[in-house]
């Protein structure tokens, strides 16, 4: 046990000292009669051995020590905290082929122990040091410190060694006698914390106790004995990771203070270690990584093989098509197939391969497997000169059928047995419908304008070519490199439409491009491309929108590389880097996706000299409170794995949260009715407002919200809900739609100036005026509320402070941020001073105000106000920091409580702050 090498002479010297001589092993007798009446320790070498079946750890190599092998360890005191001291543990020599291995250890003082290893343990022939008298060294002889097979869990195995000394330390001619104890019991296999982000398992703790006793002769000395005890966690592959030491003698005197030893960073077997930085992440499959040069990609899983196109730059193999192995990543060429190959598409009974020539204008079928081609059509000039093909799409009906998109001013073309038809589509997009996909009953091409406006269009299939369809009513994301039809569905990069309508029904969150997976519908998704180089594949319900898994394949990439999804056999996909390699990525999660996390929210609990706050760490876009069953409720953006989508419910007493089932993609604004019967949900993913019940959040209704032909399908930025009826609620939109009325959930047909945006809505108490809060304009507008819809009456400006967030009407009174205006002639009645927003009482005349935001301590403070004189009655500190700048909003929670909602700003995660306190009302 280490905590005994760090001196040689610590046990004995400490014995011999306390005899209060000047120095240890002094000369003498190996025995002699005891002047003390004390009978020397007889001689005894015993190995008490406990019975039951051993556990081997052959192949968990518990007590690594390679050549260079050093660890370095934070030594903290018996708080727990540190004491500025690294200890360092060294393999200094060996090991031999005998098996021996030196290693020192400085806790306390330099020293170094020498073991002999082998399938027995670790082995100490000199125990007590070299320095140790012979005839103590001859009974000690050598000891197992670590003995392996282990013993049973819980068991002590127990060593004792007595007899002489070898030396006289009193100085009466005789020498003296000693007792040597070892204990250790094998506490198990446990998890070990070395630091918020790394916790190994299967560690092995052991408890050690050494106790040494020195039996003097003289007249007037009795024994001493110096006793040291370790608890030590070993970890497979690494060694020591943990040790708790300490040393006392008999007259209860503390030699060495409790303390630990918690690794910290080191080299061993190889591998560098640091556990104060996070570790990289861990690639959740296997890759193989083809470099091929090349221009498209795709996969034939009739035949389980890639194709890619190859460029005539490749010297050798140039201007051919490259057959890839999913398996082995092994590439074969066919034989020169034109000039410039590019776009790719395959046939639904993989019988043909349709090949853009980019050198010549031309479009070439080819027979697979033989690659031998079956025809040739030339692809017109235009006034830019000869065009070439940019997309090719093959009908699943029929393969001798293809829609092709040609550049330049040439549109979207249909082939039909290798022969250009006459009727084309969308020549006046110089950049428009770069990708194309026939439906499941090829009447109709789906295409996707990934250059300019972003939209989806829908081409009819006629017997001469194509003809105008319809229009989404949105755009899709930017440079989608992706669309697909499955299921009576259109997914167009990360947004999923209704095939029919044209409508978006929700967005992957974080996902540029998405595919169908040919077994499950489940859809595959790259994510978002971040400068930290990380790159995942996301794994997403094709109705729920909600993402199961976020599998990483790779720890760094190319940032705004041109990427491309394929997906390869069961268990694999593809990633196209286009013009460099192409990364076959396995894993048995993308074969069985695991069962999605149930979100677990950290919670923070604070004080201060006002109260008590409790941080709630959940990922949220906005937030109200239930006053009739006491909850919070929370819209959960997609972007949560698992349990995206949906309602969070928020305990205001514990912070505890539990999620409803998907309630459409990416909720955000929120409003409850007046009773508590209904929540209205704005939905960003689909442009839509839903109608749940409470508490159910069972679906009572939807609404898709209008579309602007420049600036697609509006979204709901704010939605108030009328005080006299559940069933009327106002909608602030986007894109330049105005705020409209839902009357049960259908939009009435007047809404007011589209191009008037309302931050925030609030009905008056009869619920017959609509006030409006524009912080672009810096305007307070009222709204009446007719019976189809509503009509603007009159506006004000105002001053107000930055960050101003809310609107509210009580006691005919709106509140703006911090401003009271009167109704109706909207004259500003007064503010409170140095808030930026607040919100009425529910009952009573009180405001709830959040300060202006204190940049210089980070200190927040809710301001408790009287509405009537605006002053101030309270100042409460609600926290000592918070972020900065943040997007804050304060809602009022039971009795005694606010809520501040820190929402998505900066690189900050959000997450809830609950501030309760006596001086609340």
């Amino acid at each position: 046990m280490h905590l005994t090498r760090r001196k040689p002479y610590a046990l004995p010297c400490a014995a011999a000292l306390c005899l209060l001589l000047a120095a240890c092993g002094g000369g003498g007798g190996d025995g002699g009669s005891s002047g003390n009446g004390l009978t020397p320790f007889p001689i005894e070498i015993t190995d008490t051995l406990p019975p039951g079946t051993r556990i081997d750890v052959g192949s968990k190599n518990l007590f690594q020590m390679s050549s260079g092998d050093i660890w370095y360890y934070t030594k903290l005191d018996a708080g727990g905290n540190p004491i500025g001291v690294t200890v360092t543990r060294q393999v200094t020599a060996g090991p031999d082929q005998a098996g021996h291995v030196s290693i020192s250890d400085d806790d306390g003082g330099f020293s170094v122990t020498t073991y002999l290893v082998s399938a027995d343990g670790l082995l100490d022939e000199s125990f007590l040091g070299l320095n140790t008298p012979r005839s103590a060294r001859t009974i000690m002889g050598a000891i197992f410190e670590y003995a392996t097979p282990l013993y049973p869990q819980g068991a002590e195995r127990k060593l004792v060694r007595s007899g002489p000394w070898g030396a006289d330390l009193d100085g009466d001619g005789n020498g003296e006698s000693f007792r040597f104890e070892y204990t250790q019991v094998f506490l198990g296999f446990e998890s070990a914390q070395l630091s918020s982000f790394v916790t190994l398992n299967d560690v092995a703790h052991f408890r050690n106790v050494i106790k040494l006793t020195l039996r003097p002769t003289a007249v007037g000395y009795i024994d001493y004995s110096v006793t040291g005890t370790e608890d030590a966690w070993f970890a497979p592959g690494l060694g020591m990771v943990k040790a708790q030491r300490t040393i006392v003698d008999s007259d209860g005197f503390t030699l060495d203070p409790p303390h630990t030893l918690l690794f910290r960073q080191g080299s061993v077997a190889g591998v560098n270690w640091n556990v104060t930085v996070p570790p990289p992440p861990q690639l959740d499959g296997s890759f193989i990584d083809v470099a091929l040069v090349h221009n498209a990609l795709l996969y034939d899983s009739l035949r389980n093989v890639y194709y890619a196109s190859v460029p005539g730059s490749v010297v050798g193999k140039g201007n051919s098509i490259a057959t890839i192995d999913p398996v082995t990543g092994q590439v074969s060429y066919s034989a020169p197939v034109g000039s410039e190959p590019n776009a790719l598409a395959i046939a639904a009974d993989a019988s043909v391969l349709y090949v853009g020539l980019d050198g010549s204008g031309d479009v070439v079928r080819l027979a697979l497997p033989t690659m031998t081609q079956q025809g040739t059509v030339h692809v017109p000039a235009d006034i830019f000169g000869q065009s070439r093909v940019l997309a090719i799409a093959v009908s699943p009906a029929d393969p001798s059928v293809a829609a092709i998109r040609m550049g330049r001013l040439l549109g979207v073309g249909l082939l039909r047995d290798m022969v250009l038809q006459p009727n084309r589509v969308g020549t006046a997009d110089y950049y428009g419908n770069n990708l194309l996909a026939f439906d499941a009953a090829s009447t109709a091409v789906y295409a996707l304008s990934n250059e300019t406006d972003f939209m989806l269009n829908r081409f009819t299939v006629l017997a001469d070519g194509l003809a105008d369809g319809a229009k989404a009513s949105s755009p899709t994301g930017f440079y989608s490199r992706a669309l697909s039809v499955a299921n009576s569905r259109i997914i167009a990069g990360g947004l999923v439409y209704d095939a029919a309508a044209l409508n978006a029904l929700g967005v992957i969150s974080g996902a540029p491009d998405c595919i169908p997976r040919r077994a499950d519908g489940l859809l595959v998704c790259l994510a978002t491309q971040y400068l930290s180089g990380e790159a995942r594949i996301l794994l997403a319900d094709s109705s729920t929108f909600v993402i199961g898994s976020s599998l990483l394949f790779a720890l760094s990439e190319p940032f705004n590389s041109a990427r491309h999804l394929v997906e390869g056999p069961t268990g694999q996909v593809a990633i196209s880097y286009v013009g460099t390699k192409i990364r076959l990525f396995s894993s048995p999660l993308l074969l069985t996706p695991p069962t999605p996390p149930v979100a677990a929210w950290p919670l923070t609990h604070f004080s201060t000299e006002d109260g008590q706050g409790l941080d709630v760490g959940i990922v949220h876009k906005s937030i109200v409170y239930d006053a009739t069953r006491n909850v919070y409720y929370a819209s959960v953006p997609g972007s949560v794995i698992g349990s995206g989508n949906s309602i969070a419910r928020i305990d205001p007493a514990t912070g505890q949260v539990t999620h409803s089932a998907p309630i459409g993609s990416e909720p955000n604004a929120l409003a409850i009715a007046a009773d508590a019967s209904a929540l209205y949900v704005g939905l960003d993913g689909s442009g839509e407002v839903v109608r749940l019940a409470l508490p159910s959040m069972t679906e009572t209704g939807r609404a898709r919200l209008p579309a602007d032909p420049y600036f697609g399908t509006a979204l709901a930025q704010a939605i108030a809900v009328s005080p006299t009826n559940p069933a009327v609620a106002a909608v602030s939109m986007s894109s330049q739609s105005g705020t409209g009325l839902l009357l049960d959930m259908v939009m009435q047909p007047k809404r007011t100036d589209a191009y008037k945006y309302n931050n925030a809505i609030a009905f008056d108490a009869a619920g017959t005026t609509l006030y409006g809060l524009d912080t672009t304009w810096i305007q307070l507008r009222a709204i009446q509320v007719l019976v189809d819809g509503l009509a603007e009456q009159s506006a004000v400006a105002f001053s107000a402070p930055y960050g101003t967030q809310t609107l509210a009407f009580s006691n005919n009174r709106v509140i703006v941020g911090r401003a009271l205006f009167d109704t109706p002639a909207l004259t500003q009645a007064g503010f409170i001073s140095g808030a930026v927003d607040c919100v009425p009482q529910r009952a009573g005349t009180l405001l709830l105000c959040l300060a202006v935001q204190d940049f210089s301590t980070g200190r927040v403070r809710i301001l408790v106000a009287d509405s009537g004189t605006f002053v101030i009655g309270a100042s409460l500190l609600a926290a000592t920091s918070e972020p900065s700048p943040a997007t804050r909003r304060l809602v009022q929670g039971p009795a005694g409580q606010v809520a501040i909602s820190y929402s998505y700003f900066s690189a900050i995660p959000p997450f809830l702050r609950l501030f309760t306190s006596a001086q609340l009302p």
